[in-house]
């Protein structure tokens, strides 16, 4: 019912995941030609050298010099020594050498075949997923236990490698070694390596938090029985939960909830009380008909399955970027991560339009495609509000979010088929993606471009099933005054962050949460404000205005390197508590270098607005 992204076969998709994938087979290759080469070389040096003894031996005849001119001659030297008859041919440090020669031809065989073999059953697996979700678990499943141990296996690998290499090519090429370059190879090595361990075997927090109340199968008796009238029309059992929320969204899930400090096991069933009022009951039902759609399909019981291993894989990722030497391994990993994402995507919008299908069958296209209307529309609507709300350069009495959305939507509405890019605009969903709005609305037989969708989107709800739930107005009356009273509070602490004060009211807030600090060292009292530092033996302060470097240097002094000026010098030792004294000068360079950055950006915006 829908293809893969149009990317997915673009040479821009297969520039940024297929080509760094190979960078996997670098640090092998380079290593199998090295140890080629200089086997080859110490073969050629010891066969001449041997050759020359059976030529200068009287005691051999004619016959004993051919045959031993043969042997070592067809035989290459590393693999002769090899046999217990030979061994002593060599002193115990060319043995050793021989044996690392051996082993990182091995180890780089080993690399290189081991990346192309699990590079095609990961294919395979790849491919195979995009058969169903069954077979879609399965293959993730399987591809994650093999691409976990075949990642470890490479880090160990190539790290030893790059040790063995960081070794060979000086002693080799320039006759030295240098001890430095080989102890940080060796240490990069083992932090890469413990990186992958640790990622493999932390354990995570996969607890999901959501806000709202609990509708217990023993309250709302209304909404308890309509929704099992739904459920038996589309063929499943009714949810063992409902939370009532003031999100933009609806969604059902069997994962493990948090709503409170309780924690909520089975099938729930999320809906919002702010878009249940915006829609009629008929509407509503074509919702809640597209939810339950989920459960009959197992589409939640998998989704289930599948996120555990979704985050232990981005964990494992996360570990693999974060190890340095392990970067290649990284883009090996993170190339069939893609690809897994391009069939989650491909059976995720599978589903959707499977579920809108049910829903348009238990009700009618035109509820469903008026419930979308709305809830996109309100969606909309709503991040525009808070926007507008938090883009206010002043401290907020209020947060107004709910009253503004109930005022402005109805008149938003009227406008919203105008918008050039609601074809693209999807459902909100914190656990899915969703196809585009245009194309669900093609799937149930309603067109974006005609008459009817404004007419549906104009209808005011009749907010039916809001009154189904007791004290409905009362739970979204408090959530909501919690909302935005953290709202609010998170603005108030962004603002510092946008100003160089120009007026008192904007010099006020700053100082309030950046106050001036004094902080006492042996050779002086060191003062740092919003606008700079100041300290007895600098000549000037530091403007952070005129600041264009801060750098700690190996004799830990902070050199603050300004236009025009000498750098002026900090040294820390001569404080009691050096953290502190870098805490202050960062924290408060660090306002002052993303209110700059804010400003900027304002300017920006207002000179494209204004082309």
């Amino acid at each position: 019912m829908s293809n893969a992204p149009e990317d997915f076969s673009h040479i821009g998709f297969a520039k940024s995941i297929f080509l760094p994938a190979l960078l996997i087979f670098l640090i092998p290759v380079i290593s199998l030609l090295f140890f080629l080469y200089i086997q080859g070389y110490y073969d050629g040096q010891a066969r001449e050298a041997i050759l020359q003894q059976i030529r200068d031996d009287a005691s051999l005849t004619e016959q004993e010099k051919t045959n031993a001119k043969e042997l070592f001659t067809k035989v290459p030297f590393s693999r002769l020594i090899m046999h217990p008859d030979y061994a002593d041919l060599v002193s115990s440090q060319a043995s050793f050498d021989y044996t690392t020669f051996r082993w990182g031809i091995r180890l780089s065989l080993f690399s290189i075949i081991g990346s192309v073999v699990v590079f095609v059953l990961s294919g395979l697996c790849v491919l195979a997923s995009l058969r169903s979700q069954w077979v879609q678990y399965v293959s993730l499943s399987a591809s994650w236990h093999v691409l976990r141990i075949f990642g470890a296996a490479q880090v160990l690998i190539q790290g030893v490698l790059l040790f063995a290499l960081s070794y060979w090519v000086t002693a080799f090429f320039f006759e030295i070694y240098v001890p430095k370059l080989i102890f940080i190879v060796g240490i990069l090595a083992l932090v890469a390596i413990a990186g992958v361990i640790k990622s493999i075997f932390m354990r995570l927090n996969n607890e999901t938090v959501v806000e709202g109340v609990v509708i217990e199968q023993n309250s709302s008796p209304a909404l308890w029985q309509e929704l099992n009238t739904i459920c038996a029309k589309v063929g499943t059992e009714i949810p063992d939960q409902v939370i009532a929320g003031i999100d933009d969204n609806f969604f059902v899930t069997e994962q493990s909830l948090t709503v409170g400090e309780k924690k909520y096991h089975g099938r729930t069933l999320f809906v919002s009380l702010s878009l249940l009022k915006q829609l009629n009951g008929t509407e509503a039902d074509a919702v809640l008909a597209h939810e339950m759609a989920h459960f009959s399909g197992k589409d939640t019981l998998y989704t289930q399955k599948i996120n555990p291993l979704l985050v232990r894989y981005d964990n494992y990722l996360q570990g693999l970027y974060e190890g340095g030497l392990s970067m290649p391994i990284f883009y090996f990993m993170n190339c069939f991560r893609a690809l897994y994402e391009v069939s989650l995507r491909r059976l995720s919008r599978s589903r959707e339009f499977r579920a809108d299908q049910i829903a348009t069958e238990v009700t009618s296209p035109a509820d469903m495609a008026g419930a979308l209307l709305k809830i996109v529309a309100y969606s909309s609507y709503r991040a525009k509000v808070e926007q507008d709300i938090f883009e206010k350069e002043e401290v907020l009495e209020s947060a107004n979010v709910s009253q503004e959305i109930a005022e402005g939507f109805d008149e938003y509405a009227s406008s919203f088929m105008s918008n050039p890019d609601i074809s693209h605009l999807q459902t909100s969903h914190p656990f899915d993606s969703h196809p585009s709005l245009d194309e669900r609305m093609k799937a149930v037989g309603c067109s974006l471009e005609s008459p009817e969708s404004q007419a549906m989107l104009s209808e005011p709800g009749d907010g039916l099933w809001f009154e189904k739930i007791e004290t409905s107005a009362e739970l979204e009356s408090q959530q909501w005054q919690e909302y935005e009273d953290r709202f609010r509070a998170y603005h108030e602490e962004t603002l510092p962050y946008r100003f160089l004060p120009e007026t008192e009211d904007e010099l006020a807030i700053v100082v309030k949460a950046f106050p001036e600090v004094q902080l006492e060292g042996k050779e002086g009292l060191l003062t740092i404000n919003h606008e700079g530092i100041q300290f007895p033996a600098w000549e000037s302060p530091v403007q952070f205005r005129n600041l264009q470097e801060c750098q700690l240097d190996d004799k830990q002094r902070l050199n603050f390197i300004s236009a025009d000026t000498t750098p002026n010098r900090l040294n820390l030792k001569k404080f009691e508590d050096q953290q502190k004294v870098l805490a202050a000068v960062e924290r408060y360079y660090s306002r002052y270098l993303a209110a700059k950055a804010y400003k900027e950006h304002v300017s920006q915006t207002a000179t494209t607005d204004a082309e």
